[in-house]
């Protein structure tokens, strides 16, 4: 019984693809989209060179020169809290120093070829 209704399954299956392959390949009149999108049917305008843009006295004139003007920044002023030893000094890491390393050592696990092989 399972295998009938399998069968019946793929043939349905292969049907419904058949059909959905020719759909696609049906010639339909009529139905152009004419927005595709806006980029491929844009077509731009020649390039021209006007007066203006090869013009030296029009773009070599005072009035329409930028001047760039650097802001002058504030003084920078010094606070108690910024050269004061107590907040700056090396107390917070003098416990690091009065440790002393251990030595390395091999162990078992770093030499053993069991590990490494």
């Amino acid at each position: 019984m399972k295998t009938k209704k399998a069968q019946l399954n793929q043939i349905i299956l292969a049907t419904f693809l058949f059909v959905f392959l020719l759909s696609g390949n049906v010639e339909a009149e009529g139905t152009e989209w004419n927005t595709v999108s806006g980029l491929e049917n844009v077509t731009e305008n020649k390039l021209e060179v006007e007066k203006w843009m090869v013009n030296e006295d029009y773009w070599f004139t005072e009035e329409n020169t930028f001047v760039v003007e650097t802001e002058q920044d504030e003084n920078l002023v010094l606070e108690a809290w910024m050269f004061d030893e107590n907040k700056w000094g090396l107390a917070v890491f003098e416990y690091a120093s009065n440790e002393k390393e251990q030595d390395l050592r091999l162990e078992n696990w770093m030499i053993n070829e069991m590990y490494w092989n």
